[in-house]
């Protein structure tokens, strides 16, 4: 199979730009620092991993990136003045709404930027087509499996038109089954629309499986600690893990994390 060519790094201007940035909140009166000056370059339509110990500020930092968090210093910048859309958020318990349908669900972000009841209806169907839920457009989410909730909440991001994805944990929740399958599912959804996708996650195996770059993050205050290149080739397939440079690229990423990771656990 041939593989799809890199974003390159001349093209065109980074679609997010961090610099520097820091957050501070307050426990007790206290100041507790969740990010120091942490700065990040996304190319466009590249797909990015970040991994750290809990509690470094990986979310904290994706939720500062969309607007729901403030940061305390630093910038901030998503340079594509073409794409007004903001970026669009999966997170780790699908965000889906309990009271609409799963077709209102996937369109919720078009009505909130205005897009006409028929285009947005349109779009939406045509989401659920691609993410295999077309059976279900007037089901709630109750009725539907966990994966099959998340994919609902992938379909959604999708369909807003962002330019920008950022995923907090999205396949956390899910057996490890499913997980793979939605793994697989993502990868394919990806590679079809090439979003700039920044994603969260605990699990180094599917940071390397999905993205082009691993940003590696150190315990509290959350520094840069690695920035690491994936070198496998796209299209992806789960043969890449049976690899010795996938086991070498594993090993290096935990052992850049083991003791922050450990020194998580004991302070929690």
């Amino acid at each position: 199979m041939s593989s799809a060519a890199p974003p390159s790094a001349t093209a065109s201007p980074a679609a997010v730009v961090a610099e520097k940035v820091s957050k501070v909140f307050f426990s007790g009166g206290q100041p507790v620092w969740a990010l120091e000056e942490f700065s990040l370059e996304l190319e466009p339509g590249s797909f990015t991993c970040i991994v750290g110990p809990s509690g470094c500020g990986k979310s904290t930092f994706l939720r500062i990136l969309g607007g729901l968090e403030e940061r305390t210093v630093g910038e901030v910048t998503m340079p594509d003045a073409d794409h007004p859309i903001p970026a669009a958020f999966v997170f780790q318990e699908h965000g889906v709404f309990p009271w609409m349908t799963v077709l209102d669900n996937v369109s919720f972000g078009l009505r909130m930027t205005g897009v006409p009841a028929r285009e947005r209806e349109a779009t939406a169907r045509d989401w659920l087509r691609r993410v295999r839920l077309e059976g279900f457009a007037d089901s709630y989410p109750h009725q539907l499996s966990g994966g099959m909730r998340q994919r609902v909440a992938i379909a959604r991001a999708f369909a807003t038109g962002s330019p920008v994805l950022l995923m907090d944990e999205p396949l956390g929740a899910l057996d490890a089954q499913t997980r793979m399958l939605m793994q697989e599912e993502l990868i394919a959804l990806w590679e079809q629309e090439r979003k700039t996708v920044l994603m969260v996650t605990h699990d180094i195996d599917e940071a390397i499986i999905l993205s082009d770059r691993v940003i590696v993050m150190s315990g509290r205050p959350g520094t840069l600690r690695a920035d690491l290149t994936v070198p496998f080739a796209r299209p992806r397939s789960f043969d890449n893990e049976r690899s010795a440079e996938f086991g070498e690229l594993r090993a290096r990423i935990w052992d850049l994390l083991r003791e922050d990771v450990r020194t998580a656990e004991e302070t929690a």
